[in-house]
């Protein structure tokens, strides 16, 4: 058997990866001009230009996303086991699943945008397009625990991450504004256009992302499939879906994950909620035009980009809790910030509304800088956490069902806007609705994210993993994996690893069913 190998020449903490694999990696996010295209101005484009009941609009884009996280776990037990393929072996098990999803998501896309067509058929493009997409994002979840097990690298790759998202959002923001200058935007044209514009760039940086970034050196004593064909074991189709369904479970008996869960989902959401009906709130809230919704988008990741760089030094200082708190507190006091401003709306001039608007974004940028950097931060541990459980390498696993729980409360979240919308008399196809749904729109806005904020920051206090323990985690990870036994552990390590697995330890390193529900080794 091989033994395990950690970074090339270097050691773990002080190995490094080249730029080129970072930039690589950031290409996942560079792609979301085309998510960001959705997130901004489906939902608006399907209402106002295509005519389709806001209900009927919300419905078809939960379908999706409900389906996606269906599909997810399956993802990632694929992603993990590929080196048992040809594909796999010939690509990487992570390139390998960039083949299948990336052309099926981009071709899902566009059709997504097409004028004239029959329900039925923008139904089955979204679903597809966020099947796929959920493929994809399994990747990028997985990668920075993939690429390499040093804190200072992965908080660099989580950095990179967030500027070239705030990069290409800026991107389409700024962009949009000029293209609906010579365009216009009271047609559907316009809408169209732009997306195939960004459908284009998105694949496009995929394929640079594929020629370039890492993955993890290949090592059989760490191969979940060597844990899939062990003696006694049952193959076959029902066995596979079994195993799919139970590993999907089986992570959320990890107790640092769950907390992570609890970080993630706070933050997914209120980002989610106020992504969803940003245009709404401006438009029929603030009665701005549209081209202030892309121009404050713009100008606010711009200020994003540069707090990035900031909070990578304070997330690597004090921890990504820590760091969560501080981005959290400061979100919230924008949120009342703006709630304040719905509530004077009527009495103020458009130009004062822009202005406030903008700068209180600007505050708002830098808040949730704040909090995303700490979340995928703390999730790049969350890996490592379960190879002391294992004693295998699952992050297409962590990655699969991170994104299959974001999906489920996404669509949650989206149904229950539409539900919201409908129910306070939302008027399809008009520039002005009714003062319930503009009092509706307000409040979601600005005071769910308050609350969703909140409960993060409460369970910043449950969390265990930082720097140091993850230090002491791997070098027990090394001192097993050398050939140490279980018995020889210190008090110390053994608490250490305990309080962030939440099982004793000498359940652990593969002590357990946690791969296979009928293992108890």
């Amino acid at each position: 058997m091989m033994s395990r190998s950690r970074w090339d020449v270097n050691t773990v903490e002080h190995g490094k990866i080249p730029w080129s694999a970072k930039l690589g990696y950031s290409t996942f996010s560079l792609s979301y001009v085309m998510q960001t295209m959705i997130g901004t101005w489906q939902l608006f484009y399907f209402t106002t230009f295509l005519q389709i009941p806001v209900v009927a609009t919300t419905a078809l884009l939960a379908a999706g996303k409900i389906v996606a996280s269906v599909i997810g776990p399956a993802w990632g037990y694929i992603s993990d086991r590929m080196y048992s393929t040809a594909l796999g072996r010939r690509f990487g098990r992570r390139r390998s699943v960039m083949i299948i999803a990336v052309p099926l998501n981009a071709a899902c896309y566009v059709l997504m945008w097409v004028p004239g067509l029959p329900i039925w058929a923008y139904f089955t493009a979204s679903l597809l397009y966020w099947v796929f997409l959920a493929g994809l994002s399994t990747i990028q979840y997985g990668l920075p625990s993939e690429m390499t097990d040093n804190p200072s690298q992965r908080a660099q790759l989580v950095g990179i991450n967030q500027i070239a998202g705030a990069i290409g959002s800026t991107f389409l923001s700024l962009f949009n504004v000029y293209l609906f200058t010579i365009w216009g935007k009271d047609e559907w044209s316009p809408y169209f256009k732009m997306a195939m514009i960004y459908g284009v760039i998105g694949v496009g940086v995929l394929i640079i992302g594929f020629l370039t970034i890492r993955e993890r050196p290949y090592d059989e004593s760490t191969d979940v499939a060597q844990a899939d064909a062990a003696p006694g074991r049952r193959s076959g189709l029902v066995k596979r879906l079994i195993s799919i369904v139970w590993n999907f479970l089986s992570v959320i008996r990890v107790r640092e994950f769950r907390n992570y869960l609890g970080l993630y989902l706070c933050e997914q959401c209120f980002r989610s909620i106020r992504g969803t009906i940003n245009t709404y709130f401006v438009i029929f809230v603030l009665l701005l035009d549209p081209q202030t919704v892309s121009l404050a988008t713009g100008v606010n990741t711009l200020f994003g980009i540069a707090c990035v760089a900031l909070f990578m030094w304070v997330t690597s200082k004090v921890g990504g809790p820590r760091a969560y708190r501080i981005g959290g507190f400061e979100v919230v006091l924008v949120f009342l910030s703006l709630f304040v401003l719905a509530w004077f709306s009527p009495q103020l001039s458009s130009h004062t509304k822009a202005i406030a608007f903008i700068v209180l974004g600007l505050f708002m940028n830098f808040g949730i800088t704040g909090v995303v950097n700490a979340t995928q931060y703390t999730y790049t541990f969350i890996p490592d956490v379960d190879e002391i459980i294992t004693a295998k390498r699952r992050e297409g696993q962590y990655a699969s069902v991170n994104a299959t729980i974001d999906d489920i409360f996404a669509a949650i979240e989206t149904v229950a806007i539409g539900w919201v919308l409908d129910a306070t008399g939302f008027i399809e196809g008009t520039q002005t609705q009714p003062a319930s749904t503009v009092t509706a729109i307000a409040v979601m806005y600005c005071i769910a994210p308050i609350v969703l904020c909140l409960a993060g920051i409460m369970f910043t206090y449950r969390m265990r993993i930082d720097r140091d323990s993850h230090r002491v985690l791997l070098s027990e990870i090394d001192r097993l994996r050398a050939g140490g036994t279980m018995s020889d552990v210190t008090p110390e390590v053994r608490k250490a690893v305990e309080s962030m697995t939440g099982m004793p330890y000498e359940r652990c390193w593969g002590h357990n069913n946690i791969i296979d529900a009928k293992h108890q080794e």
